[in-house]
């Protein structure tokens, strides 16, 4: 890259540039601490999105970025952006469930006997009930609790979890779980095998803690799966196996002991369920600021810094520790962090004396935790002009760095990241581990499907993640303060090139989602998250991947798989993980509004 000229020492080369080029910044880990303290709060409740606390903290962004001197860098002459998300429904008063057994009728309870986790088209339903086991197909185990067993317009009820769950010996991955015990795959696959609506108990021989029979939650966070799931109490599926003198927990016992299915019919059973559930869109904020460029030759360009300021609240279906949904989940590291980061370096740019001829445009997203929703909204409602955005830094998970390593991906997405990204580790004194791919989940990924390149900051996962336990004491503010200097270091770099860092593809073995061992085979395409279409809407398609070599592209719509309807993510995951590679399957995408077949090879995963 060629650099703008700011001295009479710059050369050409980036590498010999590192004295002259830009200021060195120190960071104070107290005034970064203190954004996190705040930001990580119980006063903030976890900053789930489309809650009073999530508002409060934007504001506090919007306050701390207007105190820097920052121009207000959203809609209206605002520091704010606003956009709508569904983050499930809303109980109403009409949800009723009602079962019929050996001819007895008992009206079951809200929230006391059952609690709808998932919605489907249809609201309400009548049907015989079946048992079928764990409700897990998983072929790479051996293990099919449908096997020569139709449930087609039947009620299936299932256990929760997996065969084997505390046995270090289980075929299912010993005792670390695998997708199969995931509510949403067994929803997917009773929906595959036409099943219409999902009853999930909990497991009795693993969970035997009677106040544990309902999740913890609100019953807000109800997401339209294509098919009606309800948790139920072991009290109400019990009454279900009554007639036929079975046991739940016998049933389990046998099916662990054995790794068969117990699947059956159960005689005389039937269930009325009708469901009242409200999916009310909220409005939540990105907050962005705008430090405008001094050089009219390049003052349109623009170099981006963002992190998401948003959690889990409270938990939700992201929590790694169900039992704990309903406390604070704090987000100290998942990212306070890096939202104070953001904060201290936009500040720190306001200040520097240095003349910018660039403009930076400071990005705190909302929405990062239900789908990159802010990210994705910005790209499609930029408030700066897309074309003229050089480059983003993302800030993401920065607060745990340990032995003084940091992780940086999207150091493939430009020739010149790999020497900046050097000089820039040097100078901060950090170790650094580089990723090649743009893609990941965070936010730089909206950008990098944009084709613009991106630079991923990144302190690791840690076992604190998605829990209650993300806690501001754990912050290492030494640490974050070195990697500030280092995002410093860089966006300053990027303002003083002559010409903007060159776009380019990585070419990746490997999709950015569903990477996991488990996930099935490689289909290469990138699910817009952000996109509540009927389908999965794809934002862009790995260059080399199955998808591509079939001719699919980004803004096609998935609609059908192998012959079964994709009406959501869930369904199109679960379909990957029941094929294999090699297998051709004929799947069927809307492009332009029109129907197009085409067949796809799928491949292993490296």
């Amino acid at each position: 890259m060629l650099l703008r000229k700011k001295s009479i020492l710059l050369i050409f080369c980036l590498s010999l540039a590192t004295a002259s080029l830009s200021a060195s910044h120190t960071f104070q880990p107290d005034a970064y601490l203190k954004h996190v303290k705040f930001l990580a709060s119980d006063a903030l409740a976890g900053r789930g999105n489309g809650t009073p606390e999530l508002n409060q903290a934007a504001d506090y962004i919007a306050a701390a970025f207007r105190s820097s001197g920052l121009q207000p860098g959203g809609d209206n002459g605002t520091y704010f952006q606003k956009f709508t998300i569904s983050t499930g429904g809303r109980l109403g008063t009409g949800n009723r469930l009602s079962v019929k057994a050996g001819g007895e009728s008992v009206e079951a309870a809200l929230r006391k006997d059952f609690l709808p986790t998932g919605m489907g088209e249809k609201t309400s339903i009548g049907g015989d009930v079946v048992f079928a086991g764990y409700g897990i197909t998983a072929t790479e185990y051996k293990y099919d609790d449908y096997k020569d067993f139709d449930v087609t317009d039947k009620i299936v009820l299932v256990l929760a979890h997996e065969p084997g769950e505390n046995d270090s010996a289980s075929p299912f991955n010993g005792r670390e779980p695998t997708l199969h015990g995931h509510d949403n795959s067994k929803a997917a696959n009773a929906k595959a095998r036409g099943a219409r609506a999902l009853l999930i108990v909990q497991d009795p021989a693993n969970h035997d803690d009677p106040d544990g029979d309902l999740p913890v939650t609100t019953g807000e966070e109800i997401d339209d799966v294509g098919i009606c799931v309800i948790r139920i109490t072991r009290g109400l599926a019990q009454r279900m196996l009554d007639p036929d003198d079975k046991s739940l927990l016998e049933l389990q016992k046998q099916i662990d002991a054995t790794m068969s299915p117990r699947s059956s019919a159960l005689k005389g059973v039937e269930l009325n369920l009708v469901l009242d559930v409200t999916r009310t869109p909220k409005e939540v904020r990105n907050v962005l600021a705008l430090l405008p460029g001094t050089d009219p030759a390049v003052s349109s360009e623009t170099v981006i810094i963002g992190a998401h300021y948003d959690h889990l609240g409270r938990g939700g279906r992201s929590s790694m520790v169900p039992k704990l949904i309903g406390e604070i989940h704090h987000g100290a590291d998942d990212n306070a962090s890096g939202t104070a980061g953001l904060i201290e370096v936009a500040a720190a740019l306001a200040r520097d004396p240095a003349p910018h001829g660039r403009a930076y445009l400071f990005i705190a997203f909302a929405g990062e935790e239900v789908g990159l929703r802010g990210s994705y909204y910005w790209t499609g409602h930029p408030t700066r002009p897309l074309d003229k955005s050089i480059a983003m830094l993302n800030m993401d998970m920065i607060g745990r760095m340990r032995e003084n390593r940091i992780l940086i991906g999207g150091v493939g997405t430009s020739p010149a990241f790999p020497e900046l990204v050097q000089i820039a580790a040097q100078a901060a004194g950090l170790q650094v581990r580089t990723n090649q791919s743009g893609y990941g989940a965070s936010d730089h990924m909206a950008f990098y499907i944009k084709n613009m390149p991106v630079l991923f900051f990144f302190s690791d996962l840690h076992s604190d993640y998605h829990r209650p336990e993300d806690t501001w004491d754990k912050i290492n503010a030494d640490g974050a303060a070195k990697i500030l200097g280092m995002v410093f270091d860089i966006a300053t770099r990027l303002d003083a090139v002559e010409q903007p860092p060159r776009f380019t593809k990585v070419d990746e073995p490997q999709p950015p989602t569903g990477g996991r061992q488990g996930y099935g085979a490689y289909f290469g395409s990138i699910p817009d998250m952000s996109d509540e279409v009927k389908g999965v809407r794809f934002s862009d398609v790995q260059p080399n991947s199955p998808a591509a070599k079939a001719g699919l592209k980004g803004q096609d719509v998935l609609v059908r798989f192998d012959g079964k309807e994709i009406a959501n993510l869930q369904d199109f995951t679960y379909m990957l993980r029941t094929h294999k590679p090699g297998d051709a399957v004929e799947v069927i995408v809307m492009r332009d509004g029109a129907p197009m077949t085409v067949k796809v090879t799928l491949e292993v995963r490296r």
